[in-house]
């Protein structure tokens, strides 16, 4: 039979996901929520250039949606790979021909943020720095922090346990969890979104989908426990000979009477020195030629107070290790250059 074939024929992806099942999510998710070929390429492939190779990307708007796609696809044997805002770099939102692509980026609700009870019910797709943000209005915060905030995904940093600079602290995001609802590989909904601390009946199920990737189930709705966020923060940078005085430098943060620490990330030298290179930052008080750099961040009631503390650190660290460097930054436009050299490292690339 001789003539041409319609794109619509020719199109690879469709030959590698049947053209039924296509159809069965359309009618689920809408139309323009079902990306194919070139539409699903031109999504920001996020730090791994295959992530969307699957060719469709499914973009359902709730639970209700994500867990009939799940049907479909189990019906059909079809593969999924969920994806939140594509920042891991560990490979875990790879895909290829043959897979359907879900993108849990519609789901970016806010549905409840009750500062009396310090937690918030988010979409999966709310980023961190959306949360920040609904947070900070009631001066409380979520308790992690990390550099790919503004693209980082609530959901994402559930089912990767992320961690992040206040991890020392306030553990990850395992212990930022009060409950969640997540979609299982049959279609079923586990939904468990409890926000209290205090729950002690029975298994605790939802810490099985906490880190497991998606692999028991794609999270969609997540309960976050607050805490109050300090009126004011202060951020210091040594550059100390050893793990030994970096330690030290720490146990002294830890003791202060005036502010809780609130970040503490080391930085050995090579790559500081890269850092400051590509961000074209120098500074005559802290020379690149320490064994490591040492960031820290004091949170409390007033920043005056804070960086008072800071030079008293300075000075008995001083007197331990003499050939310790340093700089307290002294406005908010020094605090960010600092951090920057620690969170932006797309620059190193």
């Amino acid at each position: 039979m001789s003539g041409h074939a319609s794109p619509r024929q020719t199109n690879w992806i469709e030959q590698a996901v049947p053209l039924s099942v296509v159809d069965a999510i359309r009618h689920v998710v809408g139309a323009s929520n079902v990306r194919t070929g070139d539409d699903a390429r031109a999504i920001d492939l996020g730090s791994n250039g295959t992530d969307c190779a699957a060719g469709i990307v499914v973009a359902p708007s709730s639970t209700g949606e994500v867990a009939a796609v799940v049907r479909i696809c189990s019906q059909n044997e079809i593969p999924i790979v969920p994806q939140g805002g594509r920042t891991g770099l560990v490979g875990g939102s790879v895909s290829r021909p043959g897979d359907i692509v879900l993108s849990l980026a519609r789901m970016n609700r806010i549905e409840r943020l009750d500062p009396v009870e310090r937690v918030a019910v988010v979409g999966a797709g709310v980023t961190l720095e959306a949360l920040q943000s609904a947070a900070f209005e009631h001066r409380l915060e979520p308790g992690i922090d990390l550099a790919a905030r503004g693209s980082a995904t609530i959901g994402g940093m559930v089912s990767t346990n992320a961690g992040g600079v206040m991890a020392f602290r306030n553990g990850v995001m395992r212990h930022r969890v009060l409950g969640l609802e997540a979609v299982l590989a049959d279609g079923s909904v586990y939904s468990d979104l409890t926000r209290v601390v205090k729950n002690s009946a029975g298994y605790d199920l939802k810490h099985l989908f906490i880190g497991a990737e998606g692999t028991l189930g794609i999270v969609t709705r997540v309960v976050v426990k607050l805490d109050p966020s300090p009126r004011a923060t202060a951020t210091a940078l040594f550059g100390l000979p050893s793990v030994e005085a970096a330690l030290q430098v720490i146990h002294l943060a830890l003791e202060s009477d005036t502010g809780v620490l609130r970040a503490a990330e080391a930085m050995w030298t090579s790559y500081f020195s890269l850092a400051a290179a590509a961000h074209e930052w120098s500074e005559p008080s802290v020379p690149l030629d320490q064994t490591l750099f040492l960031l820290l961040s004091l949170g409390g009631a007033r920043e005056e107070a804070l960086r008072e503390d800071f030079e008293r650190i300075y000075s008995e660290v001083m007197e331990r290790y003499p050939e310790a460097t340093g700089i307290i930054a002294g406005s908010r436009r020094q605090e960010e250059d600092l951090w920057r050299l620690r969170e932006d490292t797309g620059v190193l690339y």
